[in-house]
């Protein structure tokens, strides 16, 4: 008995390590899942049980890049129209794939689950236009048979309040995929890292190369992904030596990245409304590694750190955060990475599982509801003994 899922985004999986831990979370399960992405006009992976649209359109060209976008929009259409029995479920990532595909999978009588990620506002503004697309975004969810969301401090940005239909999955590392110490250099310079899709905008990642002229042979930068200031940095990289630019990454070499470094940056600055409900992997990634991170007041990781003693925190400011990292040196960092790695094991190890258990449960209920009421209290050693495990999809050839 195979679940058929058709997972929907709008970019490569390879540049997305939520959506691939989602999909290796639905194959853990026996699950078979068949990717629909947009490469935006890079070559298609070639991975399997995954289905591109080719389209060129790039990265945060707005109005330019509207023509690509409807294209993308209508190959969602054409192929869920096309192979509407080769899939049970739609799991849709943000709204601009919501858009066509939740009205589609409606029609056809699929259930949907939306994953949100990032809310509309952080790509259409705070103007009319980005309030209508919200409505439209609220709409859509409202439709889903589950929701998604990386914190419960998102449902305020969403103006949702919490349901049972609701699911909490934090933007938490998997454990088998933690790399094992770290070979972090115990002489100068200092190394910190960012690894992660590299914004234009609102994540002071300009600052880096005058970071790196600034403080010259007393830090070393490491920045890994891709995106609008790829080469950016990849021009200053040839001019700087103490500034490293590697590439898009995969998750575990990305992992791996960060547990060679003594630091980690990750910045949200609050040019931008949408990041007082910033819930990234960093939130997670620098606790599990046990290592620093470097980020702005005001924001959840912030408060985190704060909380947890796991980082350092600066105002927004390169002139401030200039002052924190000649302030930083290795053996602070190694101290409050100890406290970092404690606060993982004291609060959050176990909780990945825990929220995809409810998740998945929940994802059982709407499936097959007759067999989770049924089941409700009974002991099931094996799916053969579910007193309904006929009435889920059969295998497909």
């Amino acid at each position: 008995m195979t679940t058929e899922i058709l997972l929907i985004r709008s970019i490569p999986l390879e540049r997305d390590a939520r959506s691939t831990k989602m999909v290796a979370e639905y194959r853990r399960r026996d699950m078979h899942v068949t990717s629909l992405v947009w490469s935006r006009g890079d070559q298609p992976s070639g991975a399997p049980d995954t289905v591109t649209c080719t389209a060129r359109g790039g990265y945060a060209r707005g109005l330019f890049g509207m023509g690509a976008r409807l294209a993308f929009l209508w190959f969602i259409i054409v192929h869920m129209s096309r192979h509407r029995d080769k899939f049970d479920v739609v799991h849709v990532v943000d709204l601009d794939t919501a858009i066509v595909a939740v009205p589609v999978a409606r029609i056809l009588g699929k259930a949907v689950i939306y994953d949100a990620f990032d809310h509309v506002s952080a790509m259409a503004g705070q103007g009319w236009i980005g309030r209508f697309l919200a409505s439209v975004e609220r709409s859509l969810i409202g439709r889903a048979a589950i929701a998604i969301f990386p914190d419960p401090i998102r449902l305020e940005q969403y103006g949702l309040a919490p349901s049972e239909k609701i699911k909490i999955i934090g933007n938490i590392p998997d454990l088998a995929a933690l790399p094992d110490g770290s070979t972090a250099q115990t002489s100068a310079p200092l190394i910190m890292a960012y690894i992660g899709t590299l914004e234009a905008r609102h994540r002071g990642l300009e600052y880096l190369p005058a970071v790196c002229s600034a403080l010259g042979a007393d830090i070393k930068v490491v920045i890994g992904g891709i995106g609008e200031l790829h080469n950016y940095f990849e021009d200053a990289s040839s001019r700087l030596p103490n500034l490293s630019y590697i590439g898009q990454q995969d998750y575990d070499s990305a992992l791996r990245q960060m547990a060679d470094a003594d630091c980690l940056y990750g910045p949200y600055l609050l040019t931008t409304p949408a990041h007082r409900f910033a819930s990234p992997n960093k939130m997670y990634e620098h606790l599990a590694l046990g290592k620093p991170l470097i980020t702005n007041t005001g924001t959840p990781p912030a408060q985190l750190v704060e909380k947890a003693g796991s980082g350092f925190l600066f105002d927004g400011s390169i002139d401030d955060l200039l002052r924190l990292l000649r302030a930083v040196d290795r053996k602070e960092c190694v101290r409050v990475g100890r406290q970092a790695k404690m606060g993982w094991t004291r609060e959050f190890a176990g909780l990945r599982e825990q929220q995809l258990e409810s998740f998945f449960t929940k994802m059982d209920e709407v499936l097959w509801p007759t067999c989770s009421a049924s089941e409700e209290g009974a002991v099931v050693t094996s799916p053969e003994e579910s007193s309904c495990a006929a009435t889920r999809p059969a295998e497909r050839p």
